[in-house]
């Protein structure tokens, strides 16, 4: 009897343990998953600065549809709470490449001119806004309230950053502000989020489109000294 009852001790012992383990495995645990979530708004939120690139693939993605100008990567800084420069390459339907600076800080949003490297302000911008990334409505808001089906996917490794790894969906109409009307707004996408598993700052975000199409965002250099100045505009400018 005594044998009996230490096996049935063994058993349940081991269907608790393996419940457990289960519990922390890839894909299960909602609630646990949806505080990662939480934790990596809220870091996002206290970031003071960071490097951050936006990458278009597949089709170029429109930045100025007036001139026909098209851009597949930003290279960009941020400094809290509201400050954002984005160096980008730009093409013209023409085949013209070159590049160019693009400004987001509160007094509106500048550009710089190819040849000259003079700014100017430019009216706001509808198809992509570097600042509204990090912005409470941005990212962390999309983080905390419009993650749908969140599941974990597993630990790797992002640019020597040990990392946990996520797969949702998000809706085009959540997106669509933050990178431009690329989406459509009645359709939920596909969203990889890589979250570092000390600080839960969002290391890379990317979300996948139809046909090979999609957007990567990838951030490093997080609370280093990062200095934004609004650009000084030419003195004609300035009069109007």
């Amino acid at each position: 009897m005594k044998r009996v009852q230490t096996a049935l001790v063994l058993v349940c012992l081991l269907a608790s343990t393996a419940w457990v383990r289960g519990a922390q495995q890839p894909g299960s645990g909602s609630a646990a998953t949806q505080d990662s979530l939480n934790r990596a708004a809220d870091a996002a939120l206290a970031l003071k600065s960071a490097r951050f690139s936006l990458k278009r693939e597949g089709t170029p993605a429109v930045l100025d549809e007036k001139h026909g100008a098209t851009f597949t990567v930003a290279d960009c800084v941020y400094s809290a709470p509201d400050r954002v420069s984005c160096d980008i390459k730009v093409s013209l339907k023409n085949g013209t490449i070159f590049e160019l600076t693009r400004v987001w800080v509160p007094e509106g949003t500048f550009q710089s001119n190819p040849l000259t490297h003079q700014f100017v302000k430019v009216p706001p911008d509808a198809s992509f806004n570097g600042a509204a990334l990090f912005a409470r409505a941005g990212i962390p808001q999309i983080l905390k309230t419009a993650i749908q089906k969140p599941q974990v996917v597993g630990r790797e490794k992002i640019h020597n950053r040990d990392t946990l790894h996520l797969k949702a969906e998000v809706s085009g109409r959540k997106l669509n502000p933050l990178i431009g009307p690329t989406l459509k707004l009645e359709l939920t996408y596909p969203v990889d989020l890589w979250l570092d598993e000390q600080s839960a700052v969002p290391v890379q975000i990317h979300v996948t489109e139809p046909e090979g199409n999609g957007w990567l965002i990838e951030l490093s250099g997080t609370d280093e000294p990062i200095n934004i100045p609004t650009p000084q505009l030419p003195p004609t400018q300035g009069l109007q």
